[in-house]
């Protein structure tokens, strides 16, 4: 059994674009996308085939709310 590790970005783009926007904020900027980036770990029977399907679309993202 494989693992399939996925990072999300769970703060707010705004604010990080806004901070990015101004010589000052780029290091808060990069600070901040760090701490609100969170990584997934997920087990997949078999993570080849999975991406195969997934490169070819027939997986969807879903929103989160």
């Amino acid at each position: 059994m494989g693992k399939i590790v996925r990072y999300e970005f769970l703060g707010s783009p705004i604010l990080f674009w806004l901070l990015s926007i101004t010589v000052i904020g780029i290091p808060v900027a990069v600070l901040y996308l760090i701490g609100a980036t969170v990584g997934v770990e997920e087990d997949v029977d078999e993570p080849t085939e999975f991406l195969k399907k997934y490169r070819a679309g027939e997986y969807k993202r879903k929103k989160v709310n």
